[in-house]
């Protein structure tokens, strides 16, 4: 099992933008999972995982179900999914995928991009 913070590399990538109530955002990678991990500073003692199972790779989803279409490979070195991560997910599938990862200001700009 691995774990790699991306808390200061997502605050670069987005700045202003990351919500200030995180203390944690990384990756956890075991033998057969990859988790994006969230702690808020109003529950130091609460860790949030979401298995990054269900976020897939556009240019693999046509080859399921021979290939497995995940963006997300727990065979391939943390550092690998961790630049997946953060060149591939863009703020709009971050913020739909995941809670109180961006502030409540980035999120409505983001809906508002959207629904233009």
């Amino acid at each position: 099992m691995k774990r790699l913070n991306l808390l200061e590399i997502l605050k670069k990538k987005y700045p202003n933008s990351i919500n200030p109530k995180l203390i944690y955002v990384g990756l956890l990678q075991t033998s057969k999972d990859v988790f994006l991990e969230k702690i808020l500073d109003n529950e130091p003692e609460r860790l949030v995982q979401h298995n990054l199972e269900q976020i897939y790779d556009k240019k693999l989803v046509h080859f399921q179900p021979i290939l497995q279409g995940c963006l997300f490979n727990p065979l391939i070195p943390i550092d690998d999914n961790a630049t997946r991560f953060l060149l591939q997910m863009d703020p709009l599938s971050i913020m739909l995928n995941f809670k109180d990862v961006f502030t409540e200001d980035a999120t409505d700009r983001l809906f508002k991009y959207i629904e233009n």
